[in-house]
This record gives structure tokens, sequence and C-alpha cells, in this order.
């Protein structure tokens, strides 16, 4: 059973904190990333499919996801290979629902059930609606939707390993809530 969804106010706070605070988060990352070996190595392997900069916003995206649970207490177990293999199975499952890759993608991910909804409705957000740092190229869609299918499948290991803290106060169905993208910081060079 899937646990209560952090709150989406709460998702986007953490999201922007991290952004612009990201020294003060990249060792709790590294290290959250290092503790789950086997989603780094499916990571990495999806990560060899993209290009080098697309493979540096993976890491950084599903790390990101990482320190949310983090930041919500409690406790994460190192997910199982059978986990990732499971979860990459749902998510591709849904492959041919959210396609064909145009402006309603976005919209049709939303209808699609998911495991802390909210921190996915974030990085599609991120990934799809918010324009690049001035100066930098546009992300292609495509590979904006290798990040986000790679991101799917660790929110729901993590979610299926993380234990909330006592008197979490999470959401207990999930809506859609709006945050209007705005742009982005540059990220650090990989």
């Amino acid at each position: 059973m899937a646990n209560a969804f952090i709150p989406r106010d709460t998702v986007h706070a953490w999201s922007e904190q991290i952004g612009q605070q990201l020294g003060e988060h990249e060792t709790s990352i590294q290290r959250l990333l290092k503790d789950q070996r086997r989603l780094t190595k499916f990571i990495e392997t999806y990560a060899e499919q993209m290009g080098p900069g697309t493979a540096g916003v993976c890491v950084y995206m599903t790390g990101v996801i990482a320190r949310m649970f983090e930041l919500a207490g409690g406790s994460t177990k190192s997910a199982t290979w059978e986990q990732v293999r499971d979860a990459e199975r749902r998510v591709l499952a849904h492959l041919d629902a959210l396609l064909p890759l145009d402006e309603a993608l976005v919209d049709r991910f939303h209808g699609i059930a998911r495991a802390q909804a909210h921190i996915l409705d974030e990085a599609a957000m991120v990934l799809m609606q918010t324009p690049s740092p001035e100066g930098q190229p546009e992300m292609d869609p495509k590979e904006s939707l290798k990040i986000l299918i790679v991101s799917w499948v660790v929110t729901e290991v993590l979610d299926a390993n993380w234990r909330p803290p006592a008197g979490f106060a999470g959401e207990a169905t999930y809506a859609y809530h709006h945050i209007e993208p705005k742009p982005l910081p540059a990220l650090p060079a990989t």
C-alpha cells in the first residue's frame, strides 16, 4: 500500500530550497544515492542512453527526489532488484497512455495513479513546463520524458521502502495542485 502523499506545497518548497541551496544538500544527496545502490545502478543504466547533459540532470533530479523523502522524515530501506524491476514494469506499462509527446502529456500524466504524485508533479513541471535558464537551450522533450520515467520508477521504489515518521500528516487522496513554473537557475556543471 502506498504512503500518504507529501503535500504539494511542501514538495515545491523543498524543490526550490534544494535548487537554490544545492551546496547545503549535495552531501546528503550523494549519500542517499550511494545508500541506494540498486536504484543508483538503475539510474546509471538509463543515463547511459541519454546525452551527457541529460544524464547529469537525471542524476540530479533523482537525487533531489531521494532528498525529499529524507526531509519528510522517517526511514527508507534499501531497494531490492525485484522492487526496481517491478516498478519499472508498472511505469512502462503507462507509457502508451502518456504518449504522444505533446503539450497535453503532462495533463495525461496527472491522471495516472502514482506513488507520491506531488513529487512527480514537481518533476514533470520542472522537466516539461519550466523554461530553461537564460542562455541554455531547451531540453529535448524526448530526453525530458526519459528523465521523468526514471524519476517515476525511483519515486515508486522509494515510496515502497519509506516508513513515514510517527504523526506524519500527509494527504490521503491525490488532487492535482497547479503551481506556475518559473525559470530555473542554471544547474551546476557535471
